[in-house]
């Protein structure tokens, strides 16, 4: 059943665990995800970018993915990732999406308040909820590249002035994390989110969670962190269990996308326990 983020991640702050948020590519995505969150009784926070409603089709995406959510009996939010206008916004939650984040952080302070005050108002007058980010997110999501890593990390007094006076329901503040996967071992400011933690007091959320090191990801939920984004992982997992298949001489598409989709489960798998959030739906 479709639910909102923020009825998800406030359940998870209150009992001291994250829920995973994956990032669907296709429709073999799409049903992994929603498989394994049923096998593992976890909530679900189902996400996807512009660019990804663009090449699947937005109207087709939106329609599979509210279906195979209403279908599971799961908690399950359905979030636009990384909208960065007011128009996606409000084709995403007239669209059945329960959850939207802006991603304003490029702009000054102030226009990202402005905007993201926008969205939240938008969003809870359908009973959905919002996501903002700020500071800078390096790596690349979905060709849409986020500059350096290194620089730019959320502070934390502004992080708290966003969420006052933005009414949003959850924040991604830039704590070293990076989109796609990492080329050294990322170096996440736990100094930096406990401070931020004492002083906001809505759900935390880490992006860039493909390929952080366990222990890292152990330790930011304990520090705070109550939604941890996965997309990258899933991607990879995919492609590699096609050509496999496809190299093994496979030739009925819906058999090699089974493979794939096996693939996809065991990563999802695996995160939904990292993060603790088995058995809670």
């Amino acid at each position: 059943m479709l639910s909102s983020s923020a009825d998800l991640l406030t359940r998870a702050q209150r009992d001291g665990y994250a829920v995973g948020a994956f990032n669907f590519y296709n429709l073999e995505i799409l049903q992994a995800i929603l498989e394994t969150a049923e096998a593992e009784k976890a909530p679900v926070i189902l996400q996807i970018t512009p660019t990804y409603l663009e090449k699947i089709g937005a109207t087709a995406a939106a329609a599979m993915a509210r279906e195979a959510a209403a279908a599971t009996g799961l908690p399950v939010a359905l979030h636009l990732d990384h909208g960065n206008n007011m128009q996606q916004v409000i084709w995403a939650l007239a669209h059945g999406f329960t959850s939207v984040m802006i991603d304003a952080s490029k702009l000054p302070l102030a226009q990202n308040i402005a905007l993201s005050r926008q969205v939240a108002e938008a969003a809870h007058a359908v009973g959905a909820s919002t996501e903002a980010e700020l500071g800078h997110i390096g790596g690349v999501e979905d060709s849409i590249d986020r500059g350096n890593a290194t620089v730019g990390l959320a502070d934390p007094a502004e992080t708290a002035r966003l969420v006052k006076e933005s009414g949003i329901d959850a924040i991604a503040p830039a704590l070293g994390t990076a989109h796609g996967l990492y080329i050294s071992e990322p170096k996440i400011d736990f100094e930096r989110l406990e401070k931020i933690r004492t002083l906001v007091p809505i759900p935390l959320v880490l992006h860039g969670g493909s390929g952080i090191p366990e222990a890292m990801i152990r330790e930011a939920i304990t520090r705070g962190i109550v939604k941890v984004n996965i997309g990258t992982e899933l991607k990879v997992a995919w492609t590699r269990a096609m050509k496999e298949a496809l190299a093994a001489g496979e030739e009925e598409p819906w058999k090699a996308a089974v493979k794939a989709r096996e693939s996809v489960r065991e990563v999802v798998k695996h995160k939904i326990r990292l993060c603790g959030c088995a058995g809670k739906a």
